[in-house]
This record gives structure tokens, C-alpha cells and sequence, in this order.
């Protein structure tokens, strides 16, 4: 009888290992998932810092820089939109003339801004002829996904 509990409370033993064993493994492993699953969101929200996802896949930039009014001479561009979707980021505005000559159509360059102020996109769009105390709509796209930016600046440009 001693040897038959012997083998009984060795086998005992081993299964009460082989679970502890299994147990552990599974901790490890859902515990590196979990860690795996927080860098990937961490990322994701570090990429998309500037923007917000609408149900139908449009991103909308919610950067406060980014939609702040902006000058550009005697230019006020107010009421910015910035959106991307299906990889075609569009910036809509306002622009209002705040001075006192016409303001002739002109080429402008606006420059896309990231986190660091790195350049992430130029586009040169053209604003209109416009008359003091007029305003117009600006709409300027590029075919790449360019919504999560920080900010913008506008300038003359060379063309």
C-alpha cells in the first residue's frame, strides 16, 4: 500500500507541477499581449495626435495651432477646416481681405507642420482676387493622408 500511495501522490505531484507550469506560461503570455496590444495604441494615438475619426473613415485635424486664425499680409484666414479621407487631405477657410487695395490672385505656398515643426507637406494653392473688406473661399488638397499635423504657415510663393 505504501508503494500504490507513493505513485499516487508522485503523480499528484506531477500534475499539480504540469498545471503550475501551464498556468505561469499563460501569464507570461497574456501579459506580453498586453503589453504588445498598449505600445500599438500608444502609437496610434502618437499618429493621430491631431485628429479625430468620423464613422464614415473622415479625419478631421483638431489641432488649436493648426485651426488658429492665420495672416498673410492684409489676408485673415479664419474658419479653417483640415480633413482627410480615402488619402485626400483638404484645407477649406475663410480669407478676408483686411485692407484697403484689392488684393490680386496670387499663388501662395502653404507649408504643413508636424509635432516638431517639420516640414510634412507643401501645397500651393491660389487665393483669389479679392476686394477690401471682401472674403472668398479657400480649398486647397494633396493626395496623401497629411490630417494628423500640428500646424501651418502660408507664404508667397517663388512661382
Amino acid at each position: 500500500m505504501k508503494s500504490k500511495q507513493k505513485r499516487w501522490t508522485i503523480a499528484l505531484l506531477g500534475a499539480i507541477l504540469i498545471i503550475v507550469i501551464v498556468l505561469i506560461i499563460a501569464l507570461l503570455t497574456n501579459k506580453k499581449m498586453d503589453n504588445g496590444e498598449q505600445s500599438t495604441e500608444s502609437q496610434a494615438s502618437e499618429q493621430e495626435k491631431y485628429t479625430t475619426q468620423l464613422e464614415d473613415g473622415t479625419k478631421i485635424n483638431t489641432s488649436e495651432e493648426f485651426n488658429n486664425t492665420k495672416m498673410y499680409g492684409d489676408l485673415e484666414i479664419s474658419n479653417i477646416q483640415y480633413t482627410e479621407k480615402d488619402g485626400m487631405s483638404v484645407l477649406l477657410a475663410d480669407v478676408k481681405n483686411n485692407g484697403t487695395t484689392t488684393h490680386e490672385e496670387e499663388i501662395v505656398k502653404i507649408t504643413i507642420l508636424g509635432e516638431n515643426e517639420e516640414i510634412i507637406e507643401e501645397i500651393k494653392p491660389v487665393i483669389g482676387k479679392i476686394g477690401p473688406g471682401e472674403s472668398i473661399k479657400l480649398n486647397a488638397s494633396i493626395t496623401v493622408d497629411v490630417a494628423n499635423a500640428k500646424d501651418f504657415k502660408i507664404e508667397a510663393s517663388n512661382e
